[in-house]
């Protein structure tokens, strides 16, 4: 095992692998919940952990892990949380994340970062150190999942249904939020700051337009996810490119095929009714 750990084509399998095992339930949810949009936000503002990290030489997911938390905590103390998301809070944070990070890094010496790396990932770059921080992460993600699956999902269809069923929604909302946190930050070594969304968004889409209830969708979202990271990794590794932006392009070609898929078995589906 720690022979095959020696290369970089299987670390960068395996932490693709398990980013696409918790990416597929916590992309449901979030689509679920309409949060894509505080996924990019602290995506961006990720940059200024990066930076910190940097500047403290100390791994960058540290510092990554230390704003994103803090940035969820600050927005939880909001007296209206559903307020404190509003796309304009969300806006001013992103950039200004954004903004500062680029400025730490404009003063590090040069050469001593790729801002490319962080931008948009680098997958097949992925050390013993990073694979150990993703598998922790997931285990903790998967557990909370497990854990508190009923109250997510709750939560997705109806505030008021998930407080009638005793479910503490400032609560349950704020740990949704946390764990989105730490998506985000282990996200970033596979897709960059820029592109974690995507890696959420799309698999998730596509999985919705060919399931039937939210367990199937999950499981497709899955499925999604693996075909889209096997796509990225060989056109990253054929032709050179970066991987985040490869995996994006191969989750948007699977995403137009389950458009078609869907489109034929509308097609399909009316004509046997008529």
């Amino acid at each position: 095992m720690t022979d095959l750990l020696d290369d970089f084509l299987v670390r960068s399998i395996l932490a693709g692998l398990m980013m696409v095992s918790i990416a597929a339930p916590m992309g449901c949810l979030m689509v679920w919940q309409r949060l894509a949009f505080l996924s990019d936000t602290l995506g961006h503002a990720a940059v200024l952990g990066v930076g910190i990290g940097l500047l403290l030489e100390v791994n960058p997911m540290f510092g990554v892990l230390a704003v994103v938390i803090l940035i969820v905590f600050s927005l939880s103390q909001v007296a209206n949380f559903n307020n404190a998301l509003s796309e304009t809070t969300l806006a001013i944070i992103s950039h200004t994340g954004l903004a500062g990070g680029l400025i730490l890094l404009g003063a590090l010496p040069p050469n001593s970062v790729s801002l490319e790396a962080i931008l948009f990932g680098n997958l097949l770059s992925t050390t013993r150190l990073d694979l150990l921080m993703i598998l922790v992460t997931t285990l903790i993600l998967l557990f909370l999942l497990i854990r508190h699956w009923r109250p997510f999902v709750a939560l997705s269809v109806s505030r008021e249904i998930a407080q009638a069923e005793g479910i503490s929604v400032r609560k349950e909302q704020f740990l949704m939020y946390l764990m989105i946190a730490l998506l985000v930050a282990v996200l970033m070594k596979v897709m960059g700051v820029l592109l974690i969304a995507a890696m959420l968004v799309i698999p998730t889409t596509s999985a919705r337009l060919l399931s039937r209830n939210p367990e199937q969708m999950v499981l497709m979202s899955a499925v999604f996810g693996v075909l889209s990271l096997a796509g990225g990794i060989a056109s990253s590794f054929q032709l050179d490119w970066q991987t985040g932006p490869s995996i994006v392009l191969s989750a948007t070609t699977f995403l137009v095929i389950a458009l078609l898929v869907n489109r034929q078995i509308s097609l399909w589906t009316r004509r046997r009714n008529r």
